[in-house]
């Protein structure tokens, strides 16, 4: 069996109440009291007026404050506001990343600043070392925080001595960053491969070589020829001897300016030297003429005469000749 609605009709008289009704409730809500709201997102803060009573939710949305899920809300959304209390806070949740010593890390913080970050990955920053965010930043969604590790080094090079604050982790990294260029014989110490550390001195010596070409002398030689018109024990200097020369070119390395080394890579001849000949007696000496006997005065034969002859060697020896009065002659030797 189906039922039968009925419609009534609305009189004029009964629409006309109901506005008026409608109105006077909406004009109550409109005079209610308002009160100043401070709402602070993080780095931005909002003012505005709400009426006493609107709950936190109603005032953020009429702020177009949107909140996303992790996000905390002091109070919570569901207080009323009091003149009491007029500030509301927001704090936001962020997935981000930290990098240091070449690891990256994962950071999940609600309302977190970047030194808090840094807390909860226990990462200590040594003396020199920088990150390149402020501390008292917030973390944000997607942010990527990087911890510089840094080292007081110092470099030696052509002449002077300069410190740095670097982040190069080797001696070779911390050349090529400093635009210190080096030659292929250039001595690096310590190696181009070594780890940097704290205080660590990295000296660099030039290195240069050239070719220089120099005169030398070439000594003579001694040597002695035999003569038979030369009595054995005597000798003379029948030719002077001449030094030669030569020229020698060495290749000279220098370290930072002055010489470390040298090797000789030509040498050619410019003059011969000459022998220096000493010329030695192989002729005998002559035998003493035998004795007569004495003088009649019943002593023996006299010295007559007694000549020195020096060798020619130049060593200041040589020999006597000496003649006696029976006509004898005698060699001796001084």
């Amino acid at each position: 069996m189906r039922q039968k609605i009925r419609k009534q009709k609305i009189r004029p008289k009964t629409i006309l109440l109901l506005c008026l009704i409608s109105m006077t409730a909406a004009v109550s809500a409109g005079c209610g009291k308002k009160i100043e709201i401070r709402v602070q997102d993080m780095y931005t803060q909002t003012r505005m007026t709400a009426p006493e009573g609107a709950t936190v939710q109603d005032i953020l949305t009429e702020a177009e404050i949107d909140i996303q899920e992790g996000d905390e809300v002091w109070p919570s959304l569901d207080t009323r506001i009091t003149e009491d209390q007029g500030k509301i806070s927001i704090s936001r949740h962020a997935k981000a990343q930290l990098a240091v010593d070449d690891e990256v890390m994962d950071i999940e913080m609600t309302g977190g600043k970047v030194k808090d970050a840094l807390n909860q990955l226990q990462i200590t920053l040594g003396e020199h070392d920088c990150i390149d965010h402020e501390p008292e930043a917030y973390v944000t969604d997607g942010m990527k925080i990087s911890v510089i590790r840094r080292l007081a080094v110092s470099i030696a090079a052509d002449g002077e001595t300069k410190d740095y604050l670097t982040e190069a982790k080797t001696v070779e990294e911390l050349l090529n960053l400093q635009g210190v260029t080096l030659g292929k014989r250039d001595i690096v110490e310590p190696k181009l491969p070594k780890k940097l550390e704290e205080g660590t001195k990295v000296v660099v010596k030039r290195v240069d070589v050239k070719e220089v070409t120099e005169k030398e002398p070439i000594a003579y030689q001694t040597r002695t020829e035999k003569s038979k018109s030369m009595t054995i024990g005597t000798s003379k200097v029948t030719r002077q001897g001449v030094n030669g020369e030569k020229k020698i070119t060495y290749q000279v390395t220098y370290v930072d300016g002055k010489e470390d080394g040298r090797k000789a890579v030509r040498e050619e001849v410019i003059k011969e030297p000459v022998d220096k000949i000493i010329t030695q007696g192989t002729k005998p000496k002559p035998k003493p003429a035998a004795s007569k006997g004495k003088s009649k005065s019943g002593k023996g034969k006299k010295v007559v005469s007694k000549k020195k002859v020096y060798d020619c060697d130049g060593s200041g020896h040589g020999y006597y000749i000496i003649k006696y009065s029976d006509g004898s002659i005698k060699y001796k030797d001084f």
